[in-house]
């Protein structure tokens, strides 16, 4: 922590699994009226982040780029639909920041799905290389649905009629 009181990353990230955890308690409880406190508070935060980040733009459009890229901030963003760069955008930069323990590469996008493909995992790393982007991609563009993982180091499959002499 800093001397304001910052959280860290770890902090951060740690308090927003929290928080997913005990608004799923409240969804399970079926308790109306403090779901409906929630959404209250978080539309009244979305609304004053929406007013922050307008003047933001208008004034030092350059600052946007930095809200995006700290942790709780760009997550609050991408939550009230206010995030700066586009998914495509933001799985790139996200996939480039696994480098170089995961290699991955975004090589198909469309409105809500990607295809990412990784390399040089070793075949028993294979399953968490795939979770771990996964998890990545759905953390940063939460509005793709479909996220598939190609491995490079698969042999292609070719049709045995492709190759057969006519």
């Amino acid at each position: 922590m800093t001397a304001r009181g910052m959280w860290d990353v770890e902090r951060v990230r740690r308090t927003l699994a929290e928080l997913d955890g005990r608004l799923a308690e409240l969804s399970e409880r079926a308790d109306a009226v403090a779901l409906d406190a929630v959404r209250t508070l978080v539309d009244v935060y979305g609304e004053a982040l929406a007013r922050v980040t307008a003047l933001i733009e208008k004034a030092a459009p350059e600052v946007s780029d930095a809200l995006a890229d700290d942790e709780l901030v760009g997550h609050l963003l991408l939550v009230h639909d206010l995030h700066p760069h586009e998914p495509e955008t933001r799985i790139r930069r996200a996939l480039a920041d696994l480098r170089p323990r995961i290699v991955a590469e975004l090589t198909d996008y469309a409105d809500d799905g990607v295809t990412v493909a990784i390399e040089g995992v070793a075949r028993s790393g294979v399953s968490d290389a795939t979770e771990t982007v996964e998890a990545v991609v759905r953390a940063v563009a939460p509005e793709v649905t479909d996220v598939r993982v190609r491995h490079r180091s698969e042999p292609a499959f070719v049709p045995l009629t492709a190759v057969r002499a006519r």
